[in-house]
């Protein structure tokens, strides 16, 4: 019984590993995610949903997320069967990526259905027009939301980590006085 639920264990950590890597190497999975945040962000602060509305949500956003996981999956079985062109995997990549699209379309559609209300869209532009706190906050939310998906995680997690790593040092040194 141990055996079991230490394997059950693994196949977890091995399903995570398999996020991670999907988001570190994926642009589109960083806009994907980057999307769904700011629905979410948006939908509890402006808007008082349902349950119902919630959930129609959180499937749509998981069924963006499954599709592009996925078609990644599928591109990369496909690079490793050859290198070469061959017609029938531009197909499986064509089509994967017609699935992830209208996933995608899809999901805007429900979004624009559940959270495009003129009066609430109204409230929104004035609380942003007046409240600049937090409209600078959405503004360098939002660079960042870029530079998080444009820039390859492999580019600065190097870097924070070696700022984390010195901050750590000095608090230890810190201690030590």
């Amino acid at each position: 019984m141990k055996e079991r639920f230490i394997k059950q264990l693994h196949s977890f950590k091995f399903a995570f590993k398999g996020l991670l890597s999907v988001f570190v190497t994926e642009s589109h999975m960083r806009f994907h995610l980057v999307a769904a945040l700011y629905v979410i962000a948006f939908g509890l602060k402006f808007y008082s949903l349902s349950s119902a509305q919630w959930a129609v949500l959180s499937l749509t956003i998981a069924s963006v997320f499954i599709t592009e996981i996925i078609n990644t999956a599928m591109e990369r079985l496909c690079d490793t069967v050859t290198k070469e062109y061959n017609k029938n995997i531009e197909f499986i990549k064509d089509v994967s990526a017609g699935a992830v699209l209208i996933s995608a379309i899809c999901a805007v559609a429900v979004a624009f259905i559940i959270l495009f209300r003129i009066d609430v869209f109204r409230y929104i532009l004035f609380h942003f027009t007046t409240n600049i706190f937090d409209l600078i906050l959405l503004i360098l939310g939002s660079a960042i939301a870029v530079m998080f998906i444009a820039v390859k995680p492999q580019d600065y997690v190097p870097f924070i980590k070696d700022k984390l790593g010195k901050i750590k040092k000095e608090v230890k040194e810190d201690i030590q006085e």
